[in-house]
């Protein structure tokens, strides 16, 4: 199967896992690997979501502690987190895969997605990928929506992935650190690193977000303009709420 990801409206973590859910990727062996990863704690809901006039999947993940840290807009939006009370760094990351009943590919992609994205948030604060201490990015919901989408890929035997249409705001988000620039500094070494290149909306949001440009970058071939036939066309619910559809498409392709 080949597919590609329209990202007219942005692209995150969970947008990418709820599209993948919406053209038939299993939610049974999606809840069963990622109860092999023992994180405790969390729940997983996926439902399907009218939003802007497109029916969707949203794929959410639910943490069950409630001492809220409001200050994630950077990457989640207007939902809210529990303050983390460990930090893990790549190698720990990388144990919780490695001690998983996940396939090898699933493993091996939701290690290069991680690595991709210490390797920006390192850039972005001068220091190694292997001694970056995942805070916002390495919370459990980001571990979630990366393995998330390496099981989905693997379940749907996906030989390629395409992308198209990446768009970005402008201006200034709020995070744990203060106000940064849109796109955010991880986005913006991505994004580098492969010499990808975006539309830019003119509004003060944020459309990428690390977690979903490391998915994409990670395993999609960019700018795919090829006249094709779709068979199936799936969309994964955004959680944040712009004068845009906030919603992901993917095109199951011919």
């Amino acid at each position: 199967m080949d597919i590609c990801f329209d990202c007219f409206s942005g692209v995150s973590g969970d947008m990418l896992v709820g599209a993948l859910l919406d053209i038939g990727a299993s939610e049974e062996i999606l809840k069963e690997k990622l109860n092999s990863l023992n994180l405790k704690d969390y729940d997983i809901k996926i439902s399907k979501i009218s939003k802007n006039g497109y029916m969707t999947t949203d794929f959410d993940v639910v943490l069950k502690e409630n001492n809220f840290d409001d200050n994630l807009e950077y990457l989640f939006g207007n939902k809210k987190f529990p303050k983390m009370r460990e930090e893990r760094n790549l190698n720990d990351v990388f144990s919780i895969i490695d001690n998983s009943n996940l396939s090898e590919k699933s493993k091996l992609l939701s290690k290069k997605i991680f690595s991709l994205v210490a390797y920006a948030e390192g850039k972005a604060h001068n220091v190694p990928m292997e001694k970056v201490f995942f805070h916002e990015s390495g919370a459990m919901d980001s571990i979630i929506d990366v393995v998330s989408f390496a099981v989905c890929i693997d379940n749907l035997n996906i030989n390629n992935v395409y992308a198209k249409n990446l768009c970005e705001g402008k201006g200034h988000i709020n995070c744990r650190v203060g106000k940064l620039p849109i796109p955010v500094p991880a986005v913006k070494n991505i994004l580098e690193k492969f010499n990808l290149t975006y539309s830019e909306i003119n509004q003060n949001v944020e459309l990428i977000t690390p977690t979903g440009i490391a998915c994409l970058a990670s395993i999609a071939k960019f700018n795919y303009s090829t006249k094709h036939d779709t068979i199936k066309t799936g969309y994964g619910n955004g959680k944040r709420s712009y004068n845009l559809p906030c919603v992901l498409k993917v095109e199951v392709l011919k």
